[in-house]
C-alpha cells in the first residue's frame, strides 16, 4: 500500500536520523502496489518497456523533499516532548519533597493530578505522531499515484504496450526499452512545484 522499501529514507534510517519506529516499520514492511501498465492487449516484442521503480523513488527530488520535511517535523515533536519531560521531572520532585508536609489525602490528590497531567502529555504526543504518520502516508500515496501516471504517459508516447518492473526482468539486450531516466526526468518536472505541508500543533504539551 505504500512505496517500495528502497527509497530515500533507507539512507536516513541507516544513519540513525529517524527515531520514529512507526515510520521505520511502515517503510520496512511496505510492499509495492505498482503493477505493469498494459496499454494494449496485443503485445509485440518491440513494444515492451522496463522501468526501475526503486531507483526513481530513491533519486526523485520529491522523495528527498518529503524526507527532509519528515525529519524537520520529527525533530519538532521530539524537542517539545523533551522540554515537557524536564518540566514534569521538576514537578514530580516538588511533590515528593512535600510528602511529609502534606496530609495523606492532599499528597494522594497532588499525585493523582500529576499522573493525569502525564497521561495528557502522552496522549498529545501520540496525536502529533499520528498526524505526522498519516501525512507521511498520504503524501507517499500521492507521489506513487503520480509516478504511475507518468510511467503510463511515457509508455503511451513511446507507443509501448506493456511496462515491466526492472527487478522482474532477467535479461534485456536493448537499452532503448529502459524508460527509467526518461520517467525520472518527467517525474521531477511534474513534482517541482509540489507543496508538502504538514500541520502540527505548535503549542507546548
Amino acid at each position: 500500500m505504500l512505496f517500495l522499501n528502497i527509497v530515500y529514507f533507507i539512507n536516513i534510517i541507516e544513519n540513525n536520523q529517524i527515531v520514529n519506529t512507526d515510520i521505520i516499520n511502515i517503510i520496512n514492511n511496505s510492499e509495492s502496489s505498482f503493477y505493469p501498465i498494459p496499454i494494449s492487449n496485443t503485445v509485440n516484442i518491440d513494444k515492451i518497456g522496463i522501468v526501475d521503480f526503486r531507483y526513481i523513488l530513491k533519486k526523485s527530488n520529491a522523495i528527498k523533499v518529503l524526507g527532509d520535511k519528515f525529519i524537520f517535523y520529527e525533530k519538532k515533536i521530539n524537542e517539545k516532548i523533551k522540554l515537557k519531560q524536564k518540566e514534569l521531572k521538576i514537578e514530580e520532585k516538588k511533590i515528593l519533597s512535600r510528602k511529609n508536609k502534606l496530609t495523606d489525602a492532599d499528597y494522594k490528590n497532588k499525585l493523582n493530578l500529576f499522573k493525569s497531567e502525564v497521561f495528557e502529555v502522552q496522549k498529545k504526543y501520540k496525536e502529533d505522531r499520528l498526524i505526522l504518520n498519516n501525512s507521511f502516508q498520504t503524501f507517499q500515496k500521492k507521489l506513487k499515484d503520480l509516478l504511475a501516471q507518468v510511467i503510463k504517459d511515457v509508455s503511451k508516447k513511446r507507443e509501448i504496450n506493456v511496462v515491466f518492473l526492472k527487478e522482474n526482468v532477467f535479461l534485456f539486450n536493448d537499452p532503448s526499452i529502459d524508460l527509467t531516466n526518461e520517467v525520472l526526468d518527467l517525474f521531477n518536472k511534474k513534482t517541482k512545484s509540489m507543496s508538502i505541508t504538514i500541520t502540527l500543533n505548535d503549542k507546548p504539551f
